[in-house]
Protein backbone atom coordinates (compact mmCIF):
# COMPACT_ATOMS: atom_id res chain seq x y z
CA UNK A 1 0.00 0.00 0.00
CA UNK A 2 1.23 3.23 -0.59
CA UNK A 3 -0.09 6.54 1.88
CA UNK A 4 0.75 9.47 1.32
CA UNK A 5 -1.78 11.25 3.52
CA UNK A 6 -1.15 11.54 7.28
CA UNK A 7 -4.31 10.85 8.89
CA UNK A 8 -5.99 7.90 6.86
CA UNK A 9 -9.64 7.58 7.60
CA UNK A 10 -10.48 3.74 8.70
CA UNK A 11 -13.00 2.88 6.41
CA UNK A 12 -10.30 3.40 3.50
CA UNK A 13 -9.22 0.02 2.12
CA UNK A 14 -5.85 -1.26 3.06
CA UNK A 15 -4.64 -3.19 0.19
CA UNK A 16 -3.74 -1.80 -3.47
CA UNK A 17 -4.78 1.16 -2.37
CA UNK A 18 -3.29 4.84 -3.59
CA UNK A 19 -4.12 8.04 -1.11
CA UNK A 20 -3.25 11.42 -3.20
CA UNK A 21 -2.75 14.59 -0.60
CA UNK A 22 -5.24 16.92 0.56
CA UNK A 23 -3.57 19.85 -1.13
CA UNK A 24 -4.14 18.04 -4.81
CA UNK A 25 -6.76 19.39 -7.04
CA UNK A 26 -9.65 19.24 -4.61
CA UNK A 27 -9.00 19.08 -1.40
CA UNK A 28 -11.00 15.18 -0.85
CA UNK A 29 -9.17 12.86 -0.48
CA UNK A 30 -8.82 10.34 -3.67
CA UNK A 31 -9.07 6.52 -3.40
CA UNK A 32 -7.64 4.17 -5.94
CA UNK A 33 -8.47 0.20 -5.71
CA UNK A 34 -7.30 -2.83 -8.29
CA UNK A 35 -10.87 -4.47 -8.43
CA UNK A 36 -11.63 -6.93 -11.32
CA UNK A 37 -10.48 -8.47 -14.42
CA UNK A 38 -12.38 -6.13 -16.70
CA UNK A 39 -11.52 -2.72 -15.08
CA UNK A 40 -7.76 -1.83 -14.63
CA UNK A 41 -8.85 0.33 -11.49
CA UNK A 42 -11.94 1.34 -9.58
CA UNK A 43 -11.86 5.33 -8.23
CA UNK A 44 -14.13 5.70 -5.08
CA UNK A 45 -14.89 9.11 -4.27
CA UNK A 46 -17.32 11.27 -2.15
CA UNK A 47 -17.56 14.05 -3.61
CA UNK A 48 -18.61 15.17 -7.92
CA UNK A 49 -14.94 14.94 -9.21
CA UNK A 50 -11.11 14.27 -9.05
CA UNK A 51 -8.97 16.18 -10.57
CA UNK A 52 -5.77 14.27 -11.13
CA UNK A 53 -3.71 12.54 -13.60
CA UNK A 54 -4.95 9.31 -12.60
CA UNK A 55 -2.43 7.17 -13.52
CA UNK A 56 -0.29 7.28 -10.48
CA UNK A 57 -0.38 3.75 -9.86
CA UNK A 58 -0.69 2.28 -13.11
CA UNK A 59 2.97 0.90 -14.39
CA UNK A 60 2.41 -0.42 -17.60
CA UNK A 61 0.09 1.04 -20.74
CA UNK A 62 -1.76 -1.95 -21.70
CA UNK A 63 -2.05 -4.19 -25.49
CA UNK A 64 -5.75 -3.72 -25.00
CA UNK A 65 -5.54 0.29 -25.15
CA UNK A 66 -4.52 0.25 -29.14
CA UNK A 67 -7.66 -1.90 -29.56
CA UNK A 68 -9.81 0.72 -27.89
CA UNK A 69 -7.74 3.60 -30.40
CA UNK A 70 -8.61 1.81 -33.47
CA UNK A 71 -12.72 1.31 -31.93
CA UNK A 72 -12.74 4.88 -31.24
CA UNK A 73 -11.01 5.99 -34.85
CA UNK A 74 -13.67 4.19 -36.33
CA UNK A 75 -16.57 6.22 -34.45
CA UNK A 76 -14.93 9.24 -35.30
CA UNK A 77 -15.13 8.16 -38.79
CA UNK A 78 -18.62 8.07 -39.38
CA UNK A 79 -19.63 10.74 -36.76
CA UNK A 80 -17.63 12.99 -37.58
CA UNK A 81 -16.98 12.50 -40.92
CA UNK A 82 -20.96 12.79 -41.74
CA UNK A 83 -21.22 15.95 -39.43
CA UNK A 84 -19.21 17.59 -41.25
CA UNK A 85 -20.34 16.86 -44.48
CA UNK A 86 -23.60 17.91 -44.31
CA UNK A 87 -22.59 20.07 -46.74
CA UNK A 88 -23.20 17.52 -49.49
CA UNK A 89 -26.64 17.21 -47.95
CA UNK A 90 -27.75 20.64 -48.03
CA UNK A 91 -26.38 21.12 -51.62
CA UNK A 92 -28.95 18.19 -52.52
CA UNK A 93 -31.99 19.47 -51.11
CA UNK A 94 -31.25 23.22 -52.25
CA UNK A 95 -30.99 21.74 -56.04
CA UNK A 96 -33.74 18.90 -56.03
CA UNK A 97 -35.76 17.88 -52.67
CA UNK A 98 -36.00 21.28 -50.98
CA UNK A 99 -35.38 23.73 -53.75
CA UNK A 100 -37.66 25.80 -52.65
CA UNK A 101 -36.37 26.06 -49.18
CA UNK A 102 -33.61 29.05 -48.19
CA UNK A 103 -30.53 27.91 -48.01
CA UNK A 104 -31.06 29.70 -44.06
CA UNK A 105 -34.05 27.38 -43.51
CA UNK A 106 -31.70 24.59 -44.77
CA UNK A 107 -28.85 25.62 -42.79
CA UNK A 108 -30.09 24.86 -39.44
CA UNK A 109 -30.51 20.90 -39.89
CA UNK A 110 -26.61 20.99 -39.72
CA UNK A 111 -26.22 23.62 -37.10
CA UNK A 112 -28.78 21.53 -34.83
CA UNK A 113 -26.90 18.42 -35.74
CA UNK A 114 -23.17 19.95 -34.86
CA UNK A 115 -23.99 22.43 -32.03
CA UNK A 116 -26.78 19.38 -30.50
CA UNK A 117 -23.89 16.70 -30.23
CA UNK A 118 -21.26 19.32 -29.06
CA UNK A 119 -24.18 21.18 -26.40
CA UNK A 120 -25.23 17.97 -25.06
CA UNK A 121 -21.87 16.94 -24.36
CA UNK A 122 -21.94 17.67 -20.55
CA UNK A 123 -25.37 15.53 -20.29
CA UNK A 124 -24.11 12.41 -22.57
CA UNK A 125 -21.00 12.45 -21.18
CA UNK A 126 -22.46 11.81 -17.85
CA UNK A 127 -24.55 9.06 -19.06
CA UNK A 128 -21.48 7.44 -20.46
CA UNK A 129 -19.70 7.78 -17.21
CA UNK A 130 -22.60 6.59 -15.01
CA UNK A 131 -24.03 3.37 -17.32
CA UNK A 132 -20.71 2.96 -19.22
CA UNK A 133 -19.00 3.96 -22.30
CA UNK A 134 -20.03 0.55 -24.39
CA UNK A 135 -23.47 0.96 -23.75
CA UNK A 136 -24.04 5.23 -24.31
CA UNK A 137 -21.77 4.20 -27.81
CA UNK A 138 -24.32 1.51 -28.50
CA UNK A 139 -27.61 3.96 -28.11
CA UNK A 140 -25.91 6.65 -29.97
CA UNK A 141 -25.34 3.94 -32.86
CA UNK A 142 -28.85 3.21 -32.63
CA UNK A 143 -29.91 6.79 -32.65
CA UNK A 144 -27.88 7.86 -35.67
CA UNK A 145 -28.64 4.44 -37.16
CA UNK A 146 -32.74 5.20 -36.72
CA UNK A 147 -32.19 8.97 -37.46
CA UNK A 148 -31.55 8.95 -40.62
CA UNK A 149 -33.65 6.01 -41.79
CA UNK A 150 -36.49 8.50 -40.31
CA UNK A 151 -34.81 10.96 -42.36
CA UNK A 152 -34.82 9.15 -45.44
CA UNK A 153 -38.74 8.89 -44.98
CA UNK A 154 -39.12 12.25 -44.35
CA UNK A 155 -40.91 15.32 -46.74
CA UNK A 156 -40.99 18.32 -44.75
CA UNK A 157 -38.12 20.19 -43.53
CA UNK A 158 -39.37 20.77 -40.31
CA UNK A 159 -39.10 16.62 -40.05
CA UNK A 160 -35.15 16.85 -41.00
CA UNK A 161 -35.20 19.24 -37.87
CA UNK A 162 -35.98 16.43 -35.77
CA UNK A 163 -34.77 13.35 -37.61
CA UNK A 164 -31.24 14.44 -39.40
CA UNK A 165 -30.84 17.49 -36.82
CA UNK A 166 -31.58 17.29 -33.49
CA UNK A 167 -32.08 12.96 -33.13
CA UNK A 168 -29.11 12.51 -35.10
CA UNK A 169 -26.94 14.73 -32.93
CA UNK A 170 -27.77 13.64 -30.05
CA UNK A 171 -27.05 9.75 -31.10
CA UNK A 172 -23.06 11.38 -32.63
CA UNK A 173 -22.87 12.83 -28.80
CA UNK A 174 -23.33 9.68 -27.29
CA UNK A 175 -20.94 7.57 -29.45
CA UNK A 176 -18.68 10.40 -29.85
CA UNK A 177 -17.61 11.63 -25.73
CA UNK A 178 -16.97 8.00 -25.19
CA UNK A 179 -14.62 7.78 -28.47
CA UNK A 180 -13.22 11.13 -27.50
CA UNK A 181 -12.24 10.41 -24.27
CA UNK A 182 -11.34 7.08 -23.84
CA UNK A 183 -8.08 6.27 -25.31
CA UNK A 184 -6.70 8.76 -22.31
CA UNK A 185 -7.31 6.33 -19.86
CA UNK A 186 -5.42 3.48 -21.51
CA UNK A 187 -1.96 6.08 -21.76
CA UNK A 188 0.11 8.28 -20.31
CA UNK A 189 3.53 8.40 -22.02
CA UNK A 190 1.54 7.97 -25.17
CA UNK A 191 -1.78 9.28 -24.53
CA UNK A 192 -1.17 12.54 -27.10
CA UNK A 193 -0.36 10.11 -29.75
CA UNK A 194 -3.45 7.89 -29.05
CA UNK A 195 -6.04 10.76 -28.40
CA UNK A 196 -4.30 11.98 -31.86
CA UNK A 197 -4.85 8.79 -34.18
CA UNK A 198 -8.59 8.24 -32.43
CA UNK A 199 -8.89 11.99 -33.37
CA UNK A 200 -7.86 11.48 -37.15
CA UNK A 201 -10.87 9.43 -37.54
CA UNK A 202 -13.23 12.66 -38.05
CA UNK A 203 -10.19 14.24 -40.33
CA UNK A 204 -10.47 10.92 -42.60
CA UNK A 205 -13.90 10.43 -42.18
CA UNK A 206 -14.29 14.07 -44.09
CA UNK A 207 -12.31 13.07 -46.98
CA UNK A 208 -13.80 9.61 -47.33
CA UNK A 209 -17.96 10.09 -46.51
CA UNK A 210 -18.41 12.98 -48.47
CA UNK A 211 -17.44 12.53 -52.48
CA UNK A 212 -18.94 8.91 -51.53
CA UNK A 213 -22.11 10.19 -50.42
CA UNK A 214 -22.20 12.12 -53.45
CA UNK A 215 -21.53 9.48 -55.80
CA UNK A 216 -24.44 7.66 -54.06
CA UNK A 217 -27.01 10.60 -54.82
CA UNK A 218 -25.93 9.86 -58.94
CA UNK A 219 -25.98 6.00 -58.52
CA UNK A 220 -29.06 5.49 -56.39
CA UNK A 221 -30.96 8.53 -55.46
CA UNK A 222 -31.19 10.19 -52.36
CA UNK A 223 -33.57 8.48 -50.46
CA UNK A 224 -31.40 4.92 -50.94
CA UNK A 225 -28.48 6.61 -50.30
CA UNK A 226 -29.68 7.84 -47.00
CA UNK A 227 -30.47 4.30 -46.26
CA UNK A 228 -27.31 3.22 -47.09
CA UNK A 229 -25.84 5.39 -45.01
CA UNK A 230 -27.65 4.44 -41.81
CA UNK A 231 -27.11 1.10 -42.40
CA UNK A 232 -23.34 1.27 -42.88
CA UNK A 233 -23.47 3.32 -39.40
CA UNK A 234 -24.75 -0.24 -37.78
CA UNK A 235 -22.48 -1.83 -39.56
CA UNK A 236 -19.22 -0.32 -38.21
CA UNK A 237 -20.38 1.41 -34.97
CA UNK A 238 -22.15 -1.37 -33.33
CA UNK A 239 -18.94 -3.49 -33.42
CA UNK A 240 -16.75 -0.37 -32.48
CA UNK A 241 -18.73 0.12 -29.40
CA UNK A 242 -18.61 -3.43 -28.46
CA UNK A 243 -14.46 -3.03 -28.52
CA UNK A 244 -14.88 -0.11 -26.27
CA UNK A 245 -13.26 -0.78 -22.91
CA UNK A 246 -12.97 1.29 -19.90
CA UNK A 247 -9.63 1.27 -17.61
CA UNK A 248 -10.86 3.06 -14.70
CA UNK A 249 -14.44 2.70 -13.37
CA UNK A 250 -16.42 5.13 -10.89
CA UNK A 251 -18.34 4.37 -7.77
CA UNK A 252 -20.80 7.01 -7.49
CA UNK A 253 -22.70 7.51 -4.42
CA UNK A 254 -26.60 7.43 -5.05
CA UNK A 255 -27.56 10.99 -4.54
CA UNK A 256 -25.13 11.71 -7.28
CA UNK A 257 -26.79 13.91 -9.88
CA UNK A 258 -26.35 13.17 -13.42
CA UNK A 259 -25.73 16.09 -14.30
CA UNK A 260 -23.28 17.91 -12.71
CA UNK A 261 -21.13 20.90 -13.27
CA UNK A 262 -19.37 21.00 -10.10
CA UNK A 263 -15.90 20.90 -11.37
CA UNK A 264 -16.04 23.73 -13.16
CA UNK A 265 -14.97 25.34 -9.03
CA UNK A 266 -11.80 24.10 -10.19
CA UNK A 267 -9.67 27.28 -11.45
CA UNK A 268 -7.39 25.44 -13.79
CA UNK A 269 -10.52 23.33 -15.58
CA UNK A 270 -12.61 26.55 -15.85
CA UNK A 271 -9.79 28.35 -18.14
CA UNK A 272 -10.15 25.07 -20.34
CA UNK A 273 -13.38 25.68 -20.62
CA UNK A 274 -13.33 29.31 -21.54
CA UNK A 275 -9.72 29.40 -23.87
CA UNK A 276 -12.30 26.50 -25.59
CA UNK A 277 -14.98 28.57 -26.39
CA UNK A 278 -13.03 31.64 -27.86
CA UNK A 279 -10.86 29.23 -29.83
CA UNK A 280 -14.22 27.93 -31.14
CA UNK A 281 -15.51 30.74 -31.59
CA UNK A 282 -12.78 31.69 -34.45
CA UNK A 283 -12.19 27.75 -35.36
CA UNK A 284 -14.41 27.39 -38.01
CA UNK A 285 -15.01 30.39 -39.86
CA UNK A 286 -12.31 29.64 -42.49
CA UNK A 287 -14.08 26.05 -42.83
CA UNK A 288 -17.14 27.40 -43.09
CA UNK A 289 -16.25 30.27 -45.54
CA UNK A 290 -12.85 29.64 -47.04
CA UNK A 291 -14.54 27.94 -50.19
CA UNK A 292 -16.64 30.83 -51.09
CA UNK A 293 -13.34 33.04 -50.40
CA UNK A 294 -11.67 31.13 -53.14
CA UNK A 295 -14.23 31.66 -55.64
CA UNK A 296 -14.62 35.38 -54.57
CA UNK A 297 -11.06 35.56 -55.89
CA UNK A 298 -11.68 34.03 -59.77
CA UNK A 299 -11.37 30.72 -58.59
CA UNK A 300 -12.86 27.42 -60.05
CA UNK A 301 -15.31 25.04 -57.53
CA UNK A 302 -12.78 22.86 -58.32
CA UNK A 303 -9.82 24.38 -56.91
CA UNK A 304 -11.94 25.37 -53.93
CA UNK A 305 -12.84 21.98 -53.23
CA UNK A 306 -9.12 21.15 -53.75
CA UNK A 307 -7.98 23.34 -51.28
CA UNK A 308 -10.60 22.25 -48.87
CA UNK A 309 -9.37 18.92 -49.03
CA UNK A 310 -6.01 19.66 -48.47
CA UNK A 311 -7.11 22.20 -45.36
CA UNK A 312 -9.33 18.67 -44.13
CA UNK A 313 -5.58 16.45 -44.87
CA UNK A 314 -3.52 18.69 -42.77
CA UNK A 315 -6.26 18.53 -40.30
CA UNK A 316 -5.74 15.44 -40.16
CA UNK A 317 -2.23 14.98 -40.23
CA UNK A 318 -1.81 17.52 -37.52
CA UNK A 319 -4.01 15.57 -35.03
CA UNK A 320 -1.77 12.90 -35.17
CA UNK A 321 1.66 14.18 -34.71
CA UNK A 322 1.09 16.96 -32.41
CA UNK A 323 -0.51 14.58 -30.41
CA UNK A 324 2.75 12.67 -30.60
CA UNK A 325 4.58 15.76 -30.17
CA UNK A 326 2.68 16.74 -26.60
CA UNK A 327 3.85 13.70 -25.50
CA UNK A 328 7.31 14.94 -25.32
CA UNK A 329 6.97 18.70 -24.94
CA UNK A 330 3.31 18.30 -22.46
CA UNK A 331 -0.15 18.47 -23.88
CA UNK A 332 -1.07 22.30 -22.34
CA UNK A 333 2.22 23.86 -24.30
CA UNK A 334 1.33 21.78 -27.17
CA UNK A 335 -2.50 23.13 -27.17
CA UNK A 336 -0.88 27.18 -26.76
CA UNK A 337 1.25 26.08 -29.77
CA UNK A 338 -1.90 25.35 -32.07
CA UNK A 339 -3.67 27.68 -30.96
CA UNK A 340 -1.40 30.85 -31.33
CA UNK A 341 -0.32 29.38 -34.57
CA UNK A 342 -3.69 28.82 -36.07
CA UNK A 343 -4.44 32.42 -34.58
CA UNK A 344 -1.63 34.16 -36.36
CA UNK A 345 -2.20 31.86 -39.77
CA UNK A 346 -5.77 33.72 -40.02
CA UNK A 347 -4.22 36.84 -39.03
CA UNK A 348 -0.99 37.41 -41.65
CA UNK A 349 -1.10 34.45 -44.19
CA UNK A 350 -5.05 34.66 -44.82
CA UNK A 351 -5.32 38.42 -44.44
CA UNK A 352 -2.62 38.03 -47.23
CA UNK A 353 -3.80 36.05 -49.86
CA UNK A 354 -5.11 37.63 -51.71
CA UNK A 355 -5.54 35.88 -55.57
CA UNK A 356 -3.05 33.74 -54.79
CA UNK A 357 -3.29 30.33 -54.75
CA UNK A 358 0.15 29.30 -53.71
CA UNK A 359 -0.75 31.76 -50.78
CA UNK A 360 -3.78 29.80 -49.96
CA UNK A 361 -2.68 26.87 -50.28
CA UNK A 362 0.14 27.59 -47.51
CA UNK A 363 -3.05 28.82 -45.38
CA UNK A 364 -4.69 25.50 -45.74
CA UNK A 365 -1.77 23.71 -44.74
CA UNK A 366 -0.61 25.91 -41.48
CA UNK A 367 -4.36 26.68 -40.40
CA UNK A 368 -5.12 23.02 -41.36
CA UNK A 369 -2.69 21.08 -39.24
CA UNK A 370 -2.79 23.43 -36.23
CA UNK A 371 -6.45 23.86 -35.94
CA UNK A 372 -6.89 19.82 -36.13
CA UNK A 373 -4.14 19.28 -33.15
CA UNK A 374 -6.02 21.69 -31.22
CA UNK A 375 -9.27 18.95 -31.81
CA UNK A 376 -6.65 15.90 -30.87
CA UNK A 377 -4.95 18.29 -27.26
CA UNK A 378 -8.21 19.00 -25.65
CA UNK A 379 -8.88 15.97 -24.36
CA UNK A 380 -5.83 14.92 -23.48
CA UNK A 381 -5.57 18.63 -21.11
CA UNK A 382 -8.61 17.19 -19.63
CA UNK A 383 -7.77 14.24 -19.06
CA UNK A 384 -4.23 15.76 -17.73
CA UNK A 385 -6.93 17.96 -15.12
CA UNK A 386 -9.57 15.57 -14.37
CA UNK A 387 -8.97 11.99 -15.46
CA UNK A 388 -12.12 10.47 -13.34
CA UNK A 389 -14.89 10.51 -15.31
CA UNK A 390 -13.61 11.86 -18.38
CA UNK A 391 -16.50 11.27 -20.69
CA UNK A 392 -18.35 14.06 -18.34
CA UNK A 393 -15.92 16.82 -17.82
CA UNK A 394 -14.96 16.39 -21.72
CA UNK A 395 -18.41 16.79 -22.57
CA UNK A 396 -18.37 20.13 -20.34
CA UNK A 397 -15.49 21.14 -22.38
CA UNK A 398 -17.47 20.41 -25.71
CA UNK A 399 -20.32 22.33 -23.80
CA UNK A 400 -18.31 25.49 -24.04
CA UNK A 401 -16.90 24.51 -27.63
CA UNK A 402 -20.70 24.19 -29.06
CA UNK A 403 -21.62 27.95 -27.23
CA UNK A 404 -18.70 29.12 -29.17
CA UNK A 405 -19.45 27.45 -32.14
CA UNK A 406 -23.16 29.15 -32.18
CA UNK A 407 -21.84 32.48 -31.58
CA UNK A 408 -18.68 32.72 -34.00
CA UNK A 409 -19.75 31.64 -37.31
CA UNK A 410 -22.94 33.58 -37.23
CA UNK A 411 -20.68 36.59 -36.14
CA UNK A 412 -18.18 35.79 -38.98
CA UNK A 413 -21.37 35.85 -41.17
CA UNK A 414 -23.00 38.73 -40.41
CA UNK A 415 -19.74 40.44 -40.90
CA UNK A 416 -18.92 39.62 -44.33
CA UNK A 417 -22.46 40.38 -45.04
CA UNK A 418 -21.70 44.10 -44.10
CA UNK A 419 -19.61 44.32 -47.44
CA UNK A 420 -22.68 42.14 -49.57
CA UNK A 421 -19.83 38.79 -49.31
CA UNK A 422 -16.95 41.29 -50.94
CA UNK A 423 -14.70 42.37 -47.70
CA UNK A 424 -13.06 38.94 -46.40
CA UNK A 425 -10.84 41.08 -43.60
CA UNK A 426 -13.48 41.80 -40.90
CA UNK A 427 -14.10 38.34 -40.48
CA UNK A 428 -10.96 37.26 -41.00
CA UNK A 429 -9.60 39.72 -37.91
CA UNK A 430 -12.74 38.18 -35.69
CA UNK A 431 -11.78 35.12 -36.24
CA UNK A 432 -7.99 35.48 -35.79
CA UNK A 433 -8.94 37.83 -32.17
CA UNK A 434 -10.68 35.61 -31.20
CA UNK A 435 -8.59 32.72 -31.48
CA UNK A 436 -5.65 34.58 -30.15
CA UNK A 437 -7.53 34.97 -26.95
CA UNK A 438 -8.09 31.21 -26.33
CA UNK A 439 -4.17 31.43 -27.30
CA UNK A 440 -3.54 33.59 -24.45
CA UNK A 441 -5.84 31.63 -21.76
CA UNK A 442 -3.89 28.61 -23.22
CA UNK A 443 -0.81 30.15 -21.96
CA UNK A 444 -2.58 31.77 -18.25
CA UNK A 445 -3.41 27.82 -17.97
CA UNK A 446 0.21 26.75 -18.91
CA UNK A 447 1.61 29.27 -16.17
CA UNK A 448 -1.02 28.11 -13.50
CA UNK A 449 0.16 24.25 -13.66
CA UNK A 450 3.74 25.39 -13.76
CA UNK A 451 5.22 28.95 -13.48
CA UNK A 452 8.28 28.29 -15.41
CA UNK A 453 7.90 29.85 -18.88
CA UNK A 454 9.82 26.69 -20.80
CA UNK A 455 8.44 23.91 -17.88
CA UNK A 456 7.20 20.58 -19.69
CA UNK A 457 3.52 20.52 -19.10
Amino acid sequence: MISIEDNVPSRIPQANTLIVPKDTYPPEEIVATAQNKDIEKQTVYENNFICSDGHEDVNSEQPYGWVVVAAAFFVQVMVIGTVNGYGVYQDRYITHEYNTASTFELSWIGTLNVVGMNLLGPFTGQFADHFGYRISALLGAVIMGASLIATSFATEIWQLYICQGILYGFGASLAFFPSLSLPSQWFKERRGLATGIAVAGGGFGGLVISPATTSMFSSIGYRWTVRTVAFIHLAVLIPAALLFKARTTLTVPRKQAIVDFSVLKEKRFLILVALCFFVANGYFNPYYYFPTYVQKRGSSVSTASLLVGILNGSSAVGRVLMGLTSDYIGDINTLFISSLIASLSVLVVWMLAGTSIPVMVIFCVIFGFFSGSYVAIVPTVAAHLCISRLASVTGIVYGGIAIGTLIGAPVGGALLDLSQGDDYRPLQIWAGIVMAVGATLSLVLKLTVNSKLFGRV
